[in-house]
């Protein structure tokens, strides 16, 4: 390869930023002059008329590592890019607004972008060759027809304008729930049931969603779950035990170190890819626990316990008393064979703490602890919770997204606050510590505040930025992270006996619904929360 990037001599590290994470291995990706997301790249592009490079990576991803050490490691690369365009580098999980907007179906993500943050190409992993003829070919076509990107580009941005006008015209305030709503949402978890059995996989469990990748979908499976106990619906039971028996015997879960993987590439879930997230294992975690409750089996409390070692032994830090957010994918690693593991490092793993997956295996343990009758699981998850209580919390009164390197950035993100104020409300069920209540009533009050669309009845993704670049200029409603919201105001509503949050909770239930309409398998959370509201009479 015209790069040689596999020589001795190559740096594995170089004093940039913190903000950039390289691949571990030899590389030159440093020797490229990457700027942060942010208004000064952005200005820098615009003054300097050049489009924008922008990579995104995150320190689990393999082929990322891999780009850093072929494709970023190429010399004339690495020059074209510092003379001709403006390199951003932007991790991930770091950043998962930038991600949402971005992401190209995959990481590492490449995108070509004119200076205003339009997308002029993108894809996945490009190999040197490649990444050359389109570096070249992007470089002349800007080059050449500047008038009428900038015509394009203009002509976007005064759709997004009145969008954002038509966002923010003043409300009269929320309206009721339509009678023809409340029937919506009632009906809903049995048609969300009914989507689930034509997406399930009967050979090997699971669901059809992409012919080349096979996630594990916990939501849906707890979906299923829930549809078995409350609906009486036995089959429903049955698809959740085989998908994870699929999952477990098929190679999505480590039969050596523990743990699931994140996805696999194929349908029979041989073909996994090795990174192991805080996220994916606490969602796994409570699915696990949630089918041991229901069908009493030791088999599904033994796999519940394994997985609790691996994160005890791997995500867990005693020094600290949180989570770390992922092991990284190393297929030599993992690669079938007595050797594989005995000759090499255990992958490394990504000590950053994140808000919302942290929360999200809190409220596991607080599950774990209650099921499996094990305080220590109890003790561990409000160890974690006082930390992010104590560390966490910005200035402004919303949590922050992460902290790395002792400190604690990117405030305001619905994630992290509807996640937190999960696990806030779940240690209260269990302690009744006011602080608990009183700290998620904090989180929901500054989601109102700062957050909810009252026409839509829908709370936007992170708070109005009028400096925003590029796609972050117009925020979005996601559905899970709202659906989470509603689930809080409504078991607030029962706490303070207050009809004005059960309102508001149950608007942004039903403003949910188009959304998942259009949202598939994806909005099975929705449909969790909404079955859940049923269940306790909430509707």
């Amino acid at each position: 390869m015209s790069g040689d990037s596999a020589d001795d001599d190559l740096p594995s590290s170089a004093p940039t930023s913190t903000l950039f994470r390289f691949s571990p291995r030899p590389h030159r990706a440093t020797l490229v002059d990457w700027q942060p997301w942010g208004q000064a790249a952005f200005q820098t592009a615009e003054q300097l008329d050049k489009p924008i490079f922008l990579v995104i990576t995150s320190s689990w991803c393999q082929w990322c590592h891999i780009l850093d050490e072929t494709t970023l490691s190429e010399p004339s690369i690495i020059t074209i890019l510092n003379r001709d365009y403006v390199p951003i580098r932007v991790d991930s999980d770091l950043r998962p607004d930038v991600n949402q907007r971005y992401n190209q179906n995959g990481w590492p993500s490449v995108l070509l972008l004119t200076p205003e943050g339009e997308i002029l190409w993108g894809g996945v992993y490009v190999p040197p060759k490649q990444m050359l003829y389109y570096l070249g070919h992007i470089r002349r076509y800007y080059s050449e027809h500047r008038y009428e990107i900038s015509e394009q580009v203009r002509e976007l941005q005064d759709r997004r304008f009145t969008q954002k006008l038509t966002q923010a015209l003043p409300s009269t305030g929320l309206r009721t729930l339509l009678a023809e709503e409340r029937v919506a949402l009632t009906d809903l978890p049995l048609q969300a049931g009914v989507v689930l059995r034509e997406l399930y996989d009967e050979e090997y469990g699971g669901f059809r969603i992409h012919p080349h990748l096979k996630f594990p979908h916990p939501e849906a499976l707890e979906l299923l779950l829930m549809l078995a106990h409350h609906y009486h619906q036995p089959d429903a039971f049955e698809r959740v035990s085989y998908s994870l028996e699929q999952m477990l015997d098929g190679g999505l879960w480590d039969k050596e170190d523990g743990g699931f993987y994140r996805y696999s590439a194929s349908s029979d879930w041989s073909m996994p890819h090795t990174e192991k997230m805080l996220e994916e294992n606490a969602a796994l975690l409570r699915l696990l626990l949630l089918t041991a409750q229901t069908s009493q089996s030791s088999k599904w409390y033994d796999y519940a316990r394994r997985l609790l070692a691996y994160v005890n032994a791997t995500l867990w830090q005693p020094e600290v008393g949180v989570f770390s957010g992922s092991q990284s994918a190393d297929e030599e690693y993992y690669e079938p064979g007595p050797y594989s593991r005995v000759s090499r490092q255990l992958p490394p793993v990504d000590t950053t703490i994140y808000t919302s997956w942290n929360a999200r295996m809190i409220a596991a343990y607080l599950l774990g602890g209650q099921i499996l009758q094990t305080p220590s699981l109890n003790a561990m998850a409000i160890r974690a919770l006082d930390w992010l209580c104590e560390h966490m919390v910005h200035r402004g009164g919303s949590m922050c997204h992460y902290m790395l390197n002792n400190h604690s950035e990117l405030p305001g993100q619905l994630a992290d606050q509807v996640w937190m104020t999960r696990a806030l409300l779940d240690a209260y069920d269990l302690y009744g510590r006011k602080a608990y209540l009183e700290m998620s009533i904090a989180l929901m009050h500054f989601a109102c505040e700062e957050l909810l669309d009252v026409q839509s009845g829908l709370f936007y993704d992170y708070p109005e930025n009028s400096q925003a670049e590029g796609r972050l200029a117009l925020r979005e409603q996601p559905l899970i992270e709202n659906a989470l919201a509603a689930e809080s105001l409504l078991r607030m509503s029962v706490y303070s006996g207050r009809k004005s949050l059960k309102d508001t909770a149950l608007l942004v239930l039903s403003g949910c619904l188009e959304k998942y309409r259009r949202t598939g398998i994806q909005g099975a959370a929705y449909a969790c929360v909404v079955a859940q509201a049923i269940e306790k009479k909430w509707l």
